[in-house]
């Protein structure tokens, strides 16, 4: 009993360990972004820091593209167990930061049956939206009539915030990039 105790601290201490050095220089934690969720509280994206994300970037009033990736996103997590599924952090955060308030991305969350602690739905401003899109690799612009143009990407980004694999598109799970979620999502396992 005792070795099993002293072996668990050991293992804390070395978690705790890895996580309070710097970030690699490739993390996406490295970016000190304020995000406001949809229940109006503001965290940073580098408090997110020691579960894997599901990340990708949307707009509220969308009715094309974003009700699929939304889709996508909540098939993909069907798709790993119920234990793992507690270990990623599905982070959803919006292109229209003028228009996308907390409201919005609440309403947002109840049409699309959003549910589950895991999800955030969030906004952020407009420079710290254009940083990020452009390192997971999304394209957008905001059109006349307020809505965006955008590409649809999800990006699997691992504990220490790099971006492990990429998904395109909104058609399906992709069962190669399903494995790849569900192995990260083993690793973060308590």
């Amino acid at each position: 009993m005792r070795r099993m105790l002293l072996l668990g601290c050991l293992v804390a201490l070395c978690v705790g360990t890895a996580l309070a050095a710097e970030p690699p220089g490739d993390s996406i934690y490295q970016l000190e972004i304020p995000l406001q969720g949809s229940d109006g509280t503001t965290t940073k994206l580098s408090d997110m820091r020691g579960k894997p994300l599901l990340m990708t970037l949307f707009y509220s009033q969308c009715s094309s593209v974003c009700p699929m990736l939304t889709a996508r996103l909540q098939s993909i997590e069907s798709q790993i167990t119920a234990r793992d599924r507690h270990n990623v952090t599905i982070l959803m955060i919006s292109l229209d930061s003028e228009r996308d308030t907390p409201q919005a991305l609440a309403t947002f969350r109840h049409e699309h049956h959003i549910e589950g602690s895991n999800w955030i739905v969030a906004r952020a401003d407009a420079g710290d939206v254009r940083a990020l899109a452009a390192i997971l690799g999304i394209r957008y612009r905001e059109l006349p009539d307020h809505s965006f143009n955008h590409s649809a990407v999800i990006a699997l980004v691992d504990r220490d915030g790099v971006i492990k694999a990429r998904a395109d598109g909104v058609l399906g799970a992709d069962a190669a990039f399903v494995q790849q979620v569900r192995s990260i999502a083993a690793q973060g396992r308590p």
